[in-house]
């Protein structure tokens, strides 16, 4: 099975969309909603892809520039933002700068096991404070808080394998460094 993670930025903001795959058959998940679908690269180069429904769609699907892919289909062009999730965090700090007074999403750079959560739930973290420990390619990475926060959400349990671009927590604003 190949697992693939990517944020799309549409109107609403942006949005995760998982894409599991077995063979030609794929589950989508997006906004909290699954569906099935079978993927085929047709001859003439387009993807068809026909979803569990009877929905089908086919176009070309081509990269424009980093995060950015173009869909050609019914001679129809559309832009879409779409990224892994570690490139779209890094593509967007970028170019709209750090978010200081926001929630700040802390994702695994690549993929590995968490080997230790150091964190619980409401806990005040300094900045550099120790949030858990990834093991990945035989290392032990210690994931540090970028800044001050209150852990607001842990998505991880200790033992679990994670893929690159998995959410690990959220750190939200209120902490303290000298905590």
């Amino acid at each position: 099975m190949e697992r693939i993670v990517f944020v799309y930025r549409g109107e609403r903001g942006p949005e995760e969309i998982v894409v599991e795959r077995r063979g030609p058959s794929s589950t989508l998940s997006r906004g909290g909603r699954t569906e099935r679908a079978d993927l085929a690269v047709l001859g003439d180069g387009r993807l068809s892809l026909l979803l569990a429904d009877g929905r089908q769609l086919c176009g070309r699907v081509a990269a424009s520039s980093p995060g950015v892919v173009s869909l050609v289909s019914r001679g129809v062009a559309r832009r879409l933002e779409l990224a892994e999730p570690l490139r779209d965090r890094i593509a967007h700090v970028a170019l709209h700068g750090p978010v200081e007074d926001g929630d700040e999403e802390v994702r695994a750079l690549m993929p590995g096991r968490v080997v230790d959560v150091a964190v619980g739930i409401g806990d005040r973290v300094p900045q550099g404070g120790l949030l858990l420990v990834l093991e990945a390619m035989k290392m032990q990475n210690e994931i540090r808080a970028a800044r001050a926060g209150i852990v607001a959400r842990i998505s991880v349990e200790k033992g679990r394998t994670v893929e690159g671009g998995t959410l690990l927590l959220t750190l939200e604003p209120g902490g303290r460094d000298s905590a």
